[in-house]
């Protein structure tokens, strides 16, 4: 008798601190819950947010809100993000702009500071990466291309989305171990950079397989070298940096979910296994693969190390450069 009593006061005892835990606000989640999205809508990060967030709330049981905060090369959005309470209800999908490189370049401009405002929680994706060049450019890999640079220095010329976001960053971190320098021609986003290289306004361009690819297969563009560390599906016969005689070199540009610091480690939990799992579903790898992404998924501390190496890569490039955008 007395272990029924035990048992039925045990079952009491559990059930009492469930119906307080949901009384007292700790079910997560109980409301719709902000993606922000540090871009314009119809990016290749508005495209991610977008796709995982309505597998994500399908996973999670509340509305995911896509919300467009551009500005800053990603700065206002992180911004917002960093001063949202901590309660697991803003994210942000954010990328290596906002996280490893503004504060470097803005650090009194810039009120955040990713180690210290945010908590990682699981990075997203890659972004498919390479050096393209003219159709009439006279090298078809990326040993011609290192000669012809050598053999007119500054002469040719390289387009980039953004100065100095990350790709512009990259490419002079190659540029100087190649021992090489070329002239920077920037664009206000991958679109205009490639039309402008297919138009033989550029000789290269550095960016997104996405963008290149209509290009490509309409003659007007030939790939040179990806900047991952393997060859992109979507354009199998390009080899990488790595491959070419450069070993060890890899660049990917990435976005990934953050939340503000202080958020608790069950609803980071949470919402770690609701993009790990968005990730993988048929969906989410369809429009990522069709669109020169691809699909990781983190631990929160996995993703942490690369917000940090990228963090480091890119201030040394920046330290070099003199850049400062104060």
């Amino acid at each position: 008798m007395k272990n029924g009593t035990h048992r039925l006061a045990a079952g009491l005892f559990a059930g009492l601190f469930l119906l307080m835990s949901n009384v007292s606000g700790q079910t997560y989640p109980d409301k719709p819950i902000k993606l922000i999205v540090p871009y314009a809508p119809g990016g290749a990060t508005d495209l991610v947010a977008r796709a995982v967030g309505r597998e994500m709330s399908r996973i999670l049981g509340q509305p995911i809100l896509v919300e467009n905060r551009p500005g800053n090369v990603g700065a206002v959005a992180a911004d917002f993000t960093a001063k949202s309470a901590p309660d697991g209800y803003t994210l942000c999908m954010c990328t290596d702009g906002p996280l490893s490189i503004t504060p470097t370049l803005q650090p009194t401009a810039v009120t955040y500071r990713t180690a210290r405002d945010f908590m990682p929680v699981s990075l997203v994706n890659l972004v498919e990466l390479g050096l393209f060049a003219r159709a009439g450019l006279p090298a078809s890999n990326l040993a011609e291309v290192v000669a012809a640079a050598k053999a007119a220095p500054g002469k040719l010329t390289y387009a980039t989305a953004s100065v100095p976001g990350p790709n512009f960053l990259a490419f002079e971190a190659f540029m100087q171990r190649a021992g090489v320098k070329m002239l920077n021609v920037p664009y206000k986003g991958d679109g205009p950079a490639i039309v402008a290289l297919a138009g033989g306004e550029v000789d290269l361009f550095v960016g997104g397989i996405q963008s290149a690819l209509p290009m490509i297969q309409a003659g007007r563009v030939k790939g040179i070298a990806m900047t991952g560390m393997a060859r992109s599906k979507l354009a199998p016969n390009v080899a990488t940096v790595n491959e070419s005689g450069y070993l060890g070199f890899e660049h990917n540009a990435w976005a990934g979910v953050v939340v503000p610091a202080g958020t608790s480690p069950s609803i980071i939990n949470q919402l770690r296994n609701a993009v790990v799992l968005a990730i993988k579903e048929p969906a989410v790898i369809k429009t990522f693969e069709s669109n020169g992404l691809v699909g990781v998924g983190s631990t929160p501390e996995e993703f942490r190390k690369v917000i940090e190496q990228d963090t480091v890569k890119f201030a040394e490039v920046i330290k070099r450069l003199n850049l400062k955008l104060d």
